[in-house]
C-alpha cells in the first residue's frame, strides 16, 4: 500500500518512538499536554497520572502521553480526525518544540490522502484538509496584511458580535503600536480564542462572516478560503451562530473589574476551569481547601461524600466561594496564592494566563 494510503492509527504508531523524548520535556511537556486536554485528546485523570508517577525521564514520561495519543485514536470514531488534531497541536507555535512540528508535518502528509481523511463525516469541507484551529494558523500571516489598513474597520466589526473584548478593542483603537503590531496582536488573539473555543467551526464561521462584511477584497479572499460555504446543518438548513456570539459578548463585557472583584457561587465552573487549564493537580484539594480557609471537619464531610479528587476539588471550589469557616477573601489573587501555598507553585504562575486567554480577565 502506498504511504499516503497508510491507517493514522499505524502513521502514528510508526513515529511514536521519536515523539517520546520531545514530548516529554519541559517546556513543551506543560505546553503541549494543555493543549491536548483543552482539546479532549487526553483526559485530566490520565495526565494526573502521568504527573503523579515519581522519578520518570523525559522520555517516559513523554512515552505515556504518547501512548495516551496513540489509544485515543486506536478507538477513535474518526482517527484522521484525531490525528489532524494532534497534527495541529505539535505544530502550534505556541507548543514551541521544532521536533514536533516536523513530525506533526510529517505525519499530516502521510494520512492527507487517506480514505478517513476524506470522510464526509469530517467537520470541515474536504478540500480544506485539516482542522478550523489549523486553517486559521495557516493564513494568519496574510490576514495580518490584509487588516492592517482597515484595523479599525475590522475591530469593530469583531467587537459588535462579541468575537473580541472590550479590552482588546480598545487596545487595537487607542495603542500607541503601528497598525501591522496591532494587527499581528489581533490576529494572535483569535488564534488563542479559536485554540480553546469548545465549538471552533462555529467560532471561525463567526469571523470569517464579519471578515467578509469588512467589503475588502484581499480579506474577503481569505475569508472565503477558510470557510468557502456557510456551515449548514443535516436538516439542511443554515446553522445559526447567534448563541454562541451572545456567549461570548456575555463573557467579554463581564470582565471590566480586570479580575479584582469577589468571586461569588456563580463563578464555580470559571474557577474549576481555570485550575484545569492550569493543570493544578486535583489530588491537592485538601491543601487547597486549607490554604483558602476551610477547616479540616469540613474537608473531612467533603470527603466522606465520595467520590474522585475532581468531585471533590470541585466541592471545595463550591464551599470557599459561599465564604464558609475561615474564608476571608475571594478572588483570583487568593486562589492564586492558595494554590502556591500547596506547592504548585506552575500551576498558580500559569492562572493569570488561563484568566488572559480564557476570560480576558489581566491582573
Amino acid at each position: 500500500m502506498a504511504e499516503g494510503g497508510r491507517k493514522p492509527y499505524d502513521v502514528f504508531l510508526t513515529m511514536l518512538p521519536r515523539l517520546t523524548a520531545a514530548l516529554g520535556k519541559e517546556p513543551t511537556f506543560t505546553n503541549v499536554t494543555d493543549f491536548l486536554l483543552a482539546d479532549g485528546l487526553i483526559t485530566e485523570q490520565q495526565l494526573e497520572s502521568i504527573k503523579s508517577k515519581p522519578n520518570l525521564s523525559d522520555k517516559q514520561r513523554g512515552s505515556e502521553v504518547a501512548h495516551c495519543l496513540r489509544d485515543k485514536i486506536k478507538n477513535h470514531d474518526a482517527p484522521a480526525k484525531c490525528l489532524l488534531q494532534i497534527c495541529d497541536i505539535f505544530e502550534d507555535e505556541d507548543v514551541g518544540c521544532e521536533v514536533l512540528k516536523k513530525h506533526g508535518g510529517t505525519m499530516r502528509s502521510k494520512i492527507k490522502e487517506t480514505p478517513e481523511a476524506k470522510n464526509k463525516e469530517q467537520p470541515v469541507p474536504e478540500s480544506l484538509g485539516t482542522t478550523a484551529s489549523g486553517r486559521f494558523r495557516s493564513v494568519s500571516d496574510r490576514l495580518e496584511n490584509a487588516i492592517s489598513s482597515c484595523l479599525t474597520g475590522v475591530v469593530s466589526k469583531l467587537y459588535a458580535p462579541g468575537l473580541i473584548s472590550l479590552g482588546l478593542k480598545d487596545e487595537m483603537i487607542n495603542g500607541n503600536d503601528i497598525p501591522s503590531k496591532k494587527a499581528s496582536k489581533l490576529v494572535s488573539e483569535l488564534q488563542r480564542t479559536l485554540n480553546n473555543d469548545k465549538h471552533p467551526e462555529t467560532f471561525l464561521n463567526d469571523v470569517c462572516k464579519v471578515l467578509k462584511e469588512v467589503g475588502e477584497k484581499p480579506i474577503t479572499d481569505i475569508a472565503n478560503e477558510l470557510v468557502p460555504t456557510a456551515t449548514v446543518s443535516s436538516n439542511g438548513s443554515s446553522r445559526s451562530t447567534t448563541t454562541s456570539s451572545a456567549s461570548r459578548q456575555t463573557v467579554s463585557t463581564s470582565n471590566t473589574d480586570n479580575g479584582k472583584r469577589t468571586l461569588d457561587i456563580e463563578d464555580v465552573e470559571m474557577v474549576t476551569k481555570v485550575l484545569n487549564k492550569a493543570l493544578f493537580g486535583a489530588t491537592k484539594w485538601v491543601d487547597l481547601g486549607l490554604k483558602l480557609g476551610l477547616l479540616m471537619p469540613r474537608l473531612n464531610v467533603i470527603k466522606d461524600e465520595g467520590g474522585d479528587a475532581y468531585k471533590h476539588l470541585r466541592v471545595t471550589i463550591e464551599v470557599w466561594l459561599e465564604g464558609e469557616d475561615n474564608v476571608t477573601s475571594r478572588t483570583w489573587q487568593t486562589l492564586i496564592d492558595a494554590v502556591e501555598g500547596t506547592g504548585d507553585r506552575a500551576a498558580a504562575q500559569r492562572i493569570p494566563d488561563k484568566l488572559k486567554t480564557l476570560y480576558n480577565i489581566t491582573l
